[in-house]
């Protein structure tokens, strides 16, 4: 058996995958197309990996409602291509009113075909399931440390600082608990134009408001976070306009800007 590699890991839960499967016996047709969807979502995940250049070192492995994608730590091109993926994910998984949870962590792994085990996959999940608390995917901080450092001038690739500022950082959001989250409330409309954006934000105000109707503290809690990040819209997209001026070719989010009601 090969021995352990240093791999950036991604432990990915799809949240409510029970609760959704049970409801088939209820609601039958609208729940099977959600459970279609989030098979097709995870084979696509783990196909992707197949497509890829043959110097990649990208493993993806699913079992149950979990998915964990993992690569070595000098395979520096997965880096962007994992946060656009996440971001690309999550908003899918949001047009059908899928939460997931998640945590990138960096570590010894074994990971080839569908075996994985090793200190950073134990790491990650630790972080997924106690570090997370909410509807969101986070960063070790070993793994900001390790891509600032591959993406810098004290690389030999002076490009690669460009790119992470622009195509790593922009996609993250530090939260009020100091952690490092995929920003999926302002950057969905990187992958949503027009009618389709009013109905991903739809979706997820619905969500919000009913999640907020639960009177467990633990569950309470998630959408309150929710609910703080979704007020906060309007305020992110005229900041991301400021930055990257985006209005003149986006009138829908202009549109959203002007039309928005806060929970």
């Amino acid at each position: 058996m090969t021995n352990y590699e240093n791999r950036f890991v991604l432990f990915l839960d799809i949240l409510g995958f029970k609760k959704i499967i049970d409801s088939t016996i209820i609601k039958e047709k609208e729940v099977i197309e959600k459970t279609t969807f989030l098979i097709e979502t995870i084979n696509e995940m783990i196909e992707s990996s197949t497509f890829t250049s043959k110097e990649t070192t990208k493993n993806v492995t699913q079992f149950s409602d979990s998915i964990v994608v993992s690569f070595k730590e000098n395979d520096t091109k997965e880096i962007p291509k994992l946060f656009q993926n996440l971001q690309r994910l999550i908003a899918n998984l949001l047009k059908r009113e899928i939460l997931c949870r998640g945590a990138v962590s960096y570590g010894k792994l074994y990971h080839k075909d569908n075996l994985v085990f090793g200190p950073a996959l134990v790491d990650a999940y630790e972080t997924e399931s106690q570090a997370a608390l909410y509807p969101r995917i986070i960063l070790d901080k070993s793994v900001l440390d390790i891509m600032k450092y591959n993406y810098s001038l004290e690389n030999k690739h002076k490009y690669r600082k460009v790119i992470f500022d622009n195509s790593i950082i922009s996609s993250l959001k530090k939260d009020t608990d100091d952690k490092y989250y995929i920003d999926y409330f302002s950057s969905t409309m990187m992958y949503f134009k027009d009618d389709d954006l009013f109905e991903v934000y739809e979706n997820l105000r619905k969500m919000i408001i009913y999640g907020l109707r639960y009177k467990s503290p633990s569950v309470n809690i998630k959408y309150s976070w929710m609910k703080n990040k979704y007020n906060k819209l309007p305020e992110s997209f005229q900041q991301i306009d400021k930055e990257e001026e985006v209005f003149y070719s986006r009138p829908d989010i202009e549109k959203f800007i002007k039309e928005f009601k806060p929970i």
